[in-house]
């Protein structure tokens, strides 16, 4: 998707404008992981809800998922929900007092900034400006002595003034402690606001640069790991997928390497900084040595001249986070190799160093050097030639298999990766082929009936409070395939009931269900629940 080339990327974010279609398409999908303001679940579900098209409604949206509106109970919902009903046209707007329209006009009828309180205050009980901002600061600090002061001077004002009822005045007091508490002022908001539109203009045509950019960013986050995963599931969506660190480009963080976003070597658990220059410096060895492109060694080669001159712990990581898969060999082909290498003596390894173009495999690198030195070979002793010989027996008759299980190298990436960037948690099983659907059909809009093979990444169990159901349990899942992660799937109480047994985080499930357009968010109502293999 990305409209610009990196040719013409280094733009100056502060003069593209406000009027991108493509920017503001993606805010109103809600597909909007890693945009400023809207990264959260709460923030990419209400922007599919507000569906922003300017700056103005944009500025609103920040302000209106926050506490104070959210919280905001009028006639049986938040103002939140009045504001996204208002502006869809599927709700009257009322005002509490015919002049309260000039001021909240502009945000539906809700009362969404500071400012609005104030000019509330103003114009209603002939407050100062001074009188005005010290409501908003009242209101900030929710101590209830300062708000039965404030509250006094408002009525006692508006008697005064004479516009509204002392009724009316105590009834707008009241809304306006409910809504404006924990409420943005308009310039923090549009600040806010524009900020979130940069960032997601960068999102919308600068694809594998913000991942990226993100991406190398996480381990500074409070759950790096988790952080990671989703940002990855969520390039996932937009058929944009992250490699393994590479020799070629040996960077310390994630970076978009040859039009490729690959980790760094130190999003590698167990690669520290020390290791980093080290690992420069064999693999400047071996180009030059070689004269070959380090990722153009076969795999003994490789053995050989780089994992060998590394001390075996980070590349024992680097292995299971998929470094030298260019060699074509199988992790666990790796690691044992890497085992029965490190066994071998300082001369032993010289002796195979030297020997680097004469061989292809491990296994006739130690049939040469199995005999004693007075017999040709590369051992000193006969001692040693008999352990040399045992070594290569365990390679010809491993007692383990050397062929990779996706389950362990799904394991080990989340391990040293934080997420599995070769497999779907989400295997191949007889069930699997009866999904016909995906993650990202339910995010790109598909409707109906649906099928789903997910992996169940998070559970939220919600008990109903009211209603036939009262007591009863329900859940909000977050599910996970090799296409990317949904959040807004629904089980509701039967269903609930009768597969929670198998409703856990990690386990695979095969989820039966129909995609709901009741609401202003389509979500997945599940109808049935069926474990994967």
């Amino acid at each position: 998707m990305e409209k610009h080339t990196s040719n013409n990327s280094n733009i100056d974010i502060r003069n593209v404008g406000f009027n991108d279609k493509d920017t503001w398409d993606l805010i109103c999908s809600g597909q909007t992981k890693g945009v400023f303001q809207l990264e959260s679940s709460l923030g990419r579900s209400w922007a599919k809800k507000v569906k922003p098209r300017n700056l103005e409604e944009l500025s609103a949206l920040l302000s209106i998922i926050r506490p104070g509106t959210l919280k905001a109970i009028v006639d049986g919902k938040s103002m939140t929900q009045h504001y996204v009903d208002r502006k869809d046209g599927d709700e009257e707007i009322e005002y509490l007092h015919e002049s309260l329209e000039p001021i909240l006009k502009s945000t539906q009828g809700v009362l969404v900034y500071q400012e609005q309180s104030m000019q509330i205050a103003q114009k209603l009980a002939g407050f100062s400006l001074e009188e005005a901002d010290n409501l908003r600061k009242a209101i900030g600090k929710k101590k209830a002595s300062l708000m039965a002061e404030v509250k006094k001077d408002f009525i006692k004002g508006a008697k005064k003034v004479g516009i509204i009822k002392k009724d009316v005045a105590e009834e707008i007091f009241s809304w306006i402690e409910k809504s404006s508490r924990y409420a943005f002022n308009k310039s923090h908001a549009v600040s806010y606001a524009i900020c979130g539109y940069w960032s997601a203009y960068c999102k919308a045509h600068f694809p594998k640069k913000f991942y990226a950019s993100w991406l190398s960013h996480a381990h500074a986050k409070p759950n790096p790991q988790e952080e990671v995963r989703e940002l990855i599931s969520d390039a996932r969506l937009s058929d944009i997928y992250v490699f393994p660190p590479s020799l070629n480009f040996i960077k310390p963080h994630t970076s978009l390497c040859d039009d490729k976003i690959r980790f760094g070597f130190l999003d590698v658990k167990s690669v520290g900084k020390s290791h980093l220059d080290k690992i420069r410096d064999v693999v400047d060895f071996s180009n030059s040595y070689t004269n070959k492109n380090v990722e153009e060694l076969n795999w003994f080669q490789a053995l050989c001249l780089v994992l060998g001159r590394l001390p075996q712990r980070p590349v024992t990581a680097m292995i299971h986070a998929g470094v030298f898969m260019f060699t074509g060999i199988a992790r666990n082909k790796m690691l044992a190799d890497l085992s029965v290498f490190n066994a071998l003596t300082n001369k032993e390894k010289e002796w195979a160093q030297e020997r680097w173009e004469q061989h292809e495999s491990l296994e006739s690198l130690l049939e040469a050097l199995w005999p004693t030195k007075k017999q040709g070979g590369g051992t000193s002793t006969k001692k040693r030639s008999e352990f040399v010989k045992s070594q290569l027996d365990s390679i010809k008759n491993p007692m383990m298999s050397m062929e990779d299980d996706p389950i362990m190298i799904i394991r080990h990436e989340e391990e040293y990766l934080g997420t599995s960037i070769s497999y779907s948690k989400v295997r191949s099983s007889e069930n699997y082929s009866i999904a016909n659907t995906s993650c990202k059909d339910i995010v790109n809009g598909k409707k109906g009936n649906v099928t789903l093979a997910v992996n169940l990444s998070e559970i939220r169990k919600y008990t109903s409070k009211k209603g036939k159901n009262v007591g009863r349990d329900m859940a909000f899942l977050k599910v996970e395939d090799s296409s990317g992660t949904i959040d807004n799937v629904v089980v509701f109480h039967d269903a609930y009931e009768e597969h929670k047994h198998i409703m856990y985080e990690g386990n695979n499930l095969l989820l039966v269900g129909r995609v709901d357009t009741n609401n202003k968010q389509d979500s997945v109502v599940v109808d049935n629940v069926k474990e994967l293999d």
